[in-house]
């Protein structure tokens, strides 16, 4: 366990008030080893057919989503300073927030997420003004939310300015047990995660209000809009051989490292004294690799499947937005998916074979597709899931066709079949009654209903249609009527029937 150097508080917020004019070596910047990118046509393929659905049976309906407008990327700008403590596992943060009502409504209230206060003790708030100076008089902050009644109603096109500073005590990241699925956010001895760890306004929909969910048993909950983004991290102290992961490209000056990010859901970043580093270039975007010692072999297939994933899908869906691309080596399980940045579990490295028959390259694959089901078409990941999963479940089946297409048929025998999937896919993650059921009905299941979707189609329509829906939903939140409505003008596809044996009667 690394060694406890915090600072008192006041010392960082002296320090974060003079943070320009700081200068905290420390940090090194990564010097990455550029590996060449593969290049080949890409046609729309023949479909194969794979194992068919089987009928499921309906859990209790939950309410519906209802279609919304887009709000723009414009109406959210958040300014971040922190200085990072490393070693004392602490963030002090300056953040702005510039928010726009893109509603129809007037608001009398806003409502940030803060992810970071669920864990007792992470979250400090300091204190909260507004744009002009003023203190907030009054707020409430309980869980993941922050609640600050306006002092006058917020009309539409009108903005606001609000100041947070606060300081993050990182929690430990536990070891990873059968009862225990630690996320992201926190340290453990090889690296550190800041993920959700700035609050952020929820997403205001007239109608429905403000999307903030609480926490389930597993799934995410957050909802995300589009934002732009500029953040500056200072050291507190040097850290030799300290790497960091960011969803952008960093700017370094001096030992401050600036972030620029247009358009995104969200901005992560991963720090570690120990991260080798391998890139890739493809086309205008820069693919990262951030590994641990003893596992390059991994880190590269890595690299060279989350580059060819990024190429097919930019094809065939849409092209990728952003100017970079980063895969990081995580301390717990699973894979999990950010803007410009996705972490896979560590157990993925330590078995991989020398094949991409695993788990390393299957959520490589997963993974990458979500920078377009979830980052670049949004959507509400608490009630409606299986809009980014099932999705991102189907195009690891594309990926295998294209990329490595004699193992597409071992691809569904290993992925789908052992698990003989079942289950609503259009439940909400607190529906599920526990982590298989979600995973075999949102995610596996809902990955045999879009074989039949594409089946029913055929490819041209299919593919067709995953342009368009791409297109038309670029940097906006869909939702289930939204996806079937798109899809019925490429198909014109009787669904009745087939929404029988996989959705729950909501949505019929």
């Amino acid at each position: 366990m690394l060694i406890d150097h915090m600072s008192p508080r006041a010392v960082f917020l002296l320090c974060l008030i003079l943070l320009t004019g700081c200068s905290l070596p420390g940090a090194v910047a990564p010097s990455p080893v550029v590996l060449e990118a593969t290049s080949s046509p890409v046609e729309f393929p023949v479909s194969t057919p794979l194992e068919q659905p089987t009928a499921t049976s309906p859990l209790a309906e939950t309410p519906a989503p209802t279609s919304a407008n887009a709000v723009s990327a414009t109406g959210k700008h958040y300014t971040l300073q922190a200085i990072f403590d490393y070693l004392g596992h602490t963030l002090a943060v300056s953040e702005t927030v510039e928010y726009t009502n893109n509603s129809p409504d007037a608001l009398s209230e806003l409502q940030l997420a803060v992810e970071a206060n669920r864990w007792e003790g992470s979250f400090v708030l300091e204190s909260l003004t507004w744009g002009g100076g003023e203190a907030v008089s009054n707020y409430e902050l309980e869980s993941n939310r922050l609640l600050i009644p306006l002092p006058q109603p917020l009309q539409p096109g009108d903005s606001l300015a609000l100041l947070v500073a606060y300081t993050l005590n990182l929690p430990a990241i536990p070891v990873s047990t059968e009862s225990i699925r630690p996320l992201p956010y926190g340290y453990t001895a090889r690296q550190t995660n800041l993920v959700d760890w700035y609050p952020f306004v929820a997403p205001y929909r007239s109608g429905q209000g403000w999307l903030l969910h609480a926490a389930g048993t597993f799934g995410e909950h957050q909802v995300y809009d589009v934002a732009d983004y500029d953040v500056e991290i200072s050291l507190h102290q040097p850290v030799e051989g300290l790497v960091i992961a960011a969803s952008a490209p960093a700017e370094t000056s001096g030992s401050a490292y600036r972030y620029h990010l247009a358009g995104a859901r969200n901005f992560v970043w991963s720090a570690s004294h120990l991260y080798t580093v391998r890139s890739m270039q493809v086309g205008d975007v820069m693919v990262t690799s951030y590994f641990f010692p003893g596992e390059a072999r991994a880190g590269e297939q890595v690299l060279l499947d989350s580059g060819e994933a990024l190429r097919l899908y930019s094809r065939l869906f849409s092209p990728y937005p952003y100017p970079s691309l980063s895969v990081v080596e995580a301390d717990f399980p699973d894979g999990m998916e950010y803007n410009s940045l996705f972490f896979l579990s560590n157990s993925f490295y330590t078995l991989y074979d020398g094949t991409p028959q695993g788990y390393l390259t299957i959520i490589t694959a997963h993974e990458t597709a979500h920078q377009w089901w979830y980052s670049l078409v949004g959507s509400d990941q608490a009630l409606e899931p299986w809009l980014d999963e099932a999705m991102c479940t189907y195009s690891e089946r594309i990926f295998y066709e294209y990329i490595y297409p004699d193992l597409l048929d071992w691809w569904w025998a290993f992925r789908i079949d052992p698990y003989q999937p079942s289950g609503i896919i259009d439940g909400s993650i607190y529906d599920y009654g526990n982590m298989r059921t979600y995973r075999d009905s949102v995610y596996l299941h809902g990955a045999q209903f879009l074989e039949q979707l594409r089946l029913g189609a055929g490819d041209q329509a299919f593919f067709a249609f995953l342009q368009d829906y791409a297109a038309r939903l670029s940097n906006q939140q869909t939702t289930t009527t939204d996806f079937f409505a798109i899809f019925q003008e490429h198909s014109g596809m009787e669904l009745d029937v087939l929404l029988d044996d996989y959705f729950s009667s909501v949505h019929k």
